[in-house]
């Protein structure tokens, strides 16, 4: 099993770089991933982000991490990007620290309700980015209904090489149209079944990750995503069955 989002000391993580491998390996996943959020003006006030200026070091302290625990478990390098005006992301995308990470996650891609900014304007710089790029905790039926088919919005993703995450913690649950709290992936809509069909043809990617923020217990919270990718058929479209094997 795997968890691809996971935030530490770097940024608003309660656990260091460390703790958190070890809980990985304590609940025997076979991959980890560490995405501190880069700096964002939605965490200024709390100084918890990691800035350009820190990132070359963030990687490099990850990547000997990740050399420590190679005989135990994956341990990824990425990062997750506010995409919207809350971050500066020109400095970023030209200085190509980017590119020196396993993956980058955007989060609030057409999401309004955190004025993120359009699909469009991440495909825009998706060819500046070499690494595999994948939409955070995304609900994907509730953002993207009002925008485009569900059909044009996989093929968008597949033509880009975007790949999906699905977070099962109940942290980033939304409201169903009947008021229900649910999990994005799980937005009871005819849209979403329709863009869960297409991605069953298509070959976009996913991720699974519980977004830990707090306790080593949230490392292993990940069976509800597994299982519903499972049932899909679609756990060999996970992205580590064709990244960092």
């Amino acid at each position: 099993m795997i968890n691809l989002h996971n935030h530490t000391t770097w940024s608003d993580g309660n656990l260091s770089p460390q703790q958190l491998v070890e809980a990985a390996v304590a609940v025997r996943l076979t991959h980890i991933g560490i995405t501190d959020h880069y700096y964002t003006s939605k965490l200024a006030h709390s100084r918890k982000y990691v800035d350009l200026h820190r990132l070359l070091d963030y990687i490099v302290e990850l990547r000997l991490l990740a050399k420590w625990y190679a005989d135990e478990i994956k341990v990824l390098v990425g990062l997750e990007v506010d995409f919207s005006a809350r971050t500066q992301l020109e400095p970023l995308l030209a200085s190509q620290l980017l590119n020196q990470l396993d993956y980058v996650l955007f989060e609030y891609v057409a999401d309004v309700e955190w004025y993120g900014y359009p699909l469009d304007e991440l495909l825009a710089i998706r060819p500046q980015i070499t690494v595999p790029v994948g939409l955070a905790h995304n609900p994907l039926a509730r953002n993207f209904a009002p925008l485009m088919d569900a059909v044009d919005l996989v093929a968008a993703l597949e033509d880009n090489e975007i790949f999906v995450e699905l977070c099962p913690a109940h942290r980033n649950a939304i409201f169903a149209p009947d008021g229900r709290p649910v999990l994005h992936y799980q937005y009871p809509t005819p849209y979403n079944e329709a863009l869960w069909a297409a991605f069953g043809r298509s070959r976009v990617l996913f991720s699974i990750g519980s977004d830990t923020h707090h306790s080593a217990a949230e490392v292993g919270v990940l069976n509800d995503a597994w299982e519903f990718l499972q049932e899909r058929g679609l756990l060999d479209h996970l992205v580590t069955e064709h990244f960092w094997k």
